[in-house]
């Protein structure tokens, strides 16, 4: 029976369930029973689902032009004020120099960590400070023998079973013949499952193609779909990953009259308004404009549409993805990250420091309590 001035424990966890991560962390300490209900996976999970887009932040990930190491930095999506900044964690924190380090996507809180070298994929959680170094795969590979090279990497989460999963997409040379084209390899996915810390090989492999930068991660992640910017023989398209059904959709880019040659223009691709953007301009011409398009339907073609152009912009300019009201992020040819006005044409450079040219990378975060140890309550310390 509950005393006077006493509230439920409905109403407790009500209350809880509208505060902050940095504040549900230190009330762990509060009792065992709020330890309890804290650290478990359901409350978790309805922590996520109450507070989803309520209070989002940018992590800029990048690796410093002075001190040549990677740090992450916070922003405020509303403001756009760095609250935090620091280092990437262990085992990537202090890491040899010669390693590239790179965000292979993020979802739910959880952000997945690689590197050019294949030493290690990493799962964190920024506000919990929780990290996970995935368990090699001990996949059987065939044919055996042969040389495996990562040309695909993506992560996400599995809404039917409420699991997170890591996306590998390997190619096998034979090693004898020195040929590295699509049609003398042989492929093989991967899925590692969060909920059982292990990998299985999936039944379904993409069609043989080449995948760009795709070791880095996946260039968009949204509605439980990994993407690609995949290139065939005489196409070029979107592969994406259904993380739900295991399974590959090949979308074909817009026709060249609309976006020009691979040769000739770039391509970026993003995620706006939940779902994939396509930012195209074209090389050597300034100054240049950047032509915005979206993907209605995964699978179709026709469902591109060009929503705008931005421009004239001059120098060395990649885009990096849209703030609100047609302003974007853009990384400069010096590193540093800058908001566009599309209409002003003003810029504003955001004090994040100068980064190594190209090594900028943002998404969109939000806090969570989400474990990076798949099982129903957090564990003591990292693994």
């Amino acid at each position: 029976m509950l005393k006077t001035g006493e509230l439920s424990e409905d109403a407790v966890i009500q209350i809880l369930l509208c505060l902050p991560v940095i504040s549900l962390l230190r009330f762990k300490c509060v009792c065992k029973a709020w330890y309890a209900l804290i650290t478990h996976r359901n409350f978790a999970h309805k922590h996520l689902l109450h507070n989803k887009n309520k209070s989002s932040l940018l992590l800029v990930h990048r690796r410093d032009r002075t001190t040549d190491d990677y740090l992450v930095s916070c922003l405020s999506y509303k403001t756009l004020q760095v609250y935090l900044s620091g280092p990437i964690p262990s085992p990537y924190f202090e890491i040899d120099k010669k390693v590239d380090v790179f965000i292979a996507g993020s979802c739910n809180g959880l952000v997945c960590l690689c590197d050019n070298y294949d030493l290690n994929t990493v799962l964190w959680n920024p506000a919990t400070k929780e990290t996970k170094v995935v368990p090699r795969s001990n996949v059987p590979r065939f044919p055996a023998g042969h040389i495996v090279r990562t040309t695909g990497l993506g992560f996400g989460y599995d809404v039917d079973t409420n699991d997170y999963k890591i996306i590998r997409l390997l190619e096998l040379h034979d090693p004898d013949t020195h040929s590295y084209y699509e049609d003398d390899c042989t492929y093989q996915t991967e899925v590692y499952s969060l909920s059982t810390n292990s990998w299985r090989k999936v039944d379904n492999n993409p069609i043989p193609c080449y995948i760009v930068d795709g070791w880095k991660g996946n260039r968009a992640y949204t509605k439980g779909m990994a993407s690609w910017w995949a290139k065939g023989a005489d196409w070029e398209a979107i592969l994406s990953f259904d993380m739900s059904n295991e399974v590959f959709l090949r979308t074909s880019l817009p026709d060249e009259s609309n976006i020009g040659d691979e040769y000739h223009s770039w391509r970026n691709f993003f995620v706006l308004n939940e779902l994939v953007a396509l930012a195209v301009h074209v090389k050597e011409e300034e100054p240049f404009g950047l032509d915005i398009w979206l993907l209605l339907e995964y699978g179709v073609k026709e469902s591109w549409t060009k929503l705008f152009t931005i421009g004239p912009l001059t120098g060395t300019i990649r885009p990096l993805g849209f703030w609100k009201n047609d302003t974007i992020f853009l990384d400069k040819s010096d590193g540093e990250l800058v908001l566009y006005d599309s209409s002003t044409n003003e810029t504003i450079n955001l004090p994040i420091g100068h980064a190594v040219p190209l090594s900028l990378q943002l998404i969109t975060y939000e806090e969570t309590l989400t474990s990076v140890h798949g099982g129903s309550e957090f564990a003591q310390g990292n693994s």
